[in-house]
């Protein structure tokens, strides 16, 4: 039987599939505006029974197995009906009434206090180093490399959730302006490489550590299938970290960098807090009047997740570059093969 059909618990129409008769009797499913469509016959004496099914359906107030018996035919015409539907992208899991949900402004409340207590136990490799002064001149090169990463990466993991048409008007209007400040923030950090001898031909060549890529991964996948997400680990990412910048200051010139490496990466910092990344979660999140008790528990997961691969990355930068290695250009005669040994599948050193 079909009535658990592709892992659906409560199939419903998707919102913005419309449906209508056709001239011969039977039933038409369009959606975005008619490029995808798919249609139905059946026998006279049954249409109108198929008629109340597809309005049952649209409400999405049963589950699978309730709609397989409420259907007008056979478990197999069920099943292939809900296939061809789902096929159209015409078929999504409907929300189950929530015990409990609060407003976008109290889940960023929320899941503020919950990145704190996730940071809590968390411990960063780099900070230690930063702070008892072990810190490498290659790390923190190296960190500036896989900064650069990041900003080179952003607007390509942002692109996927403005390619959406479910989000309202008001939270893409928003989602663009953030996407336009982000371009072309990695040329204030290839200023700050070029100062140590890292041109933009090298950086374009070269390979992100795991960490990294994980980092720009996940945001892409949040963006693609719930923006939410990706939305709720923007302040995370975004918001200013003056200790870390003062110690940061200070070491590069202990270790003797060159202000030209050091300048461009503090005015990047001050430009995201002139410019108020760090309250770009809350704004867009003030746009959404409820979300469920389980929406922001996925919201939760994904802030603490980023935290702790953000985490996973500092363990990674002192690994790596403190062990001699360079830029990971796969293309360069001189790649540092003995450095990645420091990259293993050894437990993460970064959490507590």
């Amino acid at each position: 039987m079909m009535s658990d059909f592709a892992g659906f618990r409560r199939p419903s129409l998707r919102p913005g599939v419309r449906s209508g008769p056709t001239q011969d009797g039977g039933i038409e499913f369009t959606y975005l505006d008619g490029r995808r469509f798919v249609e139905f016959e059946f026998d006279a004496g049954r249409a109108e029974r198929f008629q109340d099914f597809v309005a049952v359906l649209a409400e999405g107030g049963l589950s699978a197995a309730e709609l397989g018996a409420a259907f007008p035919g056979s478990p197999q015409e069920y099943g292939e009906m809900l296939a061809a539907l789902d096929e159209q992208g015409m078929i999504a899991e409907a929300e189950e009434a929530a015990e409990g949900g609060m407003s976008g402004v109290s889940a960023y409340a929320h899941l503020r206090r919950h990145a704190d207590r996730v940071r809590a136990e968390v411990r960063s490799p780099l900070v230690e180093a930063l702070v008892d002064g072990s810190v490498t001149r290659g790390q923190l090169i190296g960190y500036a490399v896989e900064y650069w990463h990041i900003t080179h990466l952003c607007p390509r993991a942002l692109a996927p959730a403005l390619a959406r048409d479910d989000l309202g008007l008001p939270v893409w209007e928003k989602l663009m302006h953030f996407y336009m400040t982000e371009r072309n923030h990695d040329r204030m950090m290839e200023k700050s490489l070029a100062a140590v001898g890292v041109p933009r031909e090298a950086l374009l060549r070269a390979q992100p550590l795991p960490a990294t890529m994980a980092i720009m991964a996940s945001l892409g996948v949040y963006a693609y299938n719930f923006p939410l997400a990706l939305i709720s680990t923007l302040f995370p990412m975004e918001e200013p970290e003056p200790e870390f910048l003062e110690l940061f200051r200070l070491r590069c010139a202990e270790l003797g960098l060159p202000e030209g490496f050091v300048r461009p990466i503090v005015s990047h910092s001050d430009v995201n807090e002139d410019e108020a990344h760090e309250a770009v979660s809350l704004d867009l999140l003030a746009d959404f009047p409820y979300l469920s008790t389980e929406t922001v528990r996925e919201c939760a997961k994904a802030v603490a997740d980023v935290i702790e691969q953000r985490a996973r990355l500092d363990a990674e930068v002192v690994s790596w570059y403190g062990a001699g290695g360079e830029l990971r250009d796969f293309g360069h005669h001189g790649y540092p093969t003995q450095a990645g040994k420091a990259l293993t599948c050894a437990p993460l050193t970064s959490l507590a």
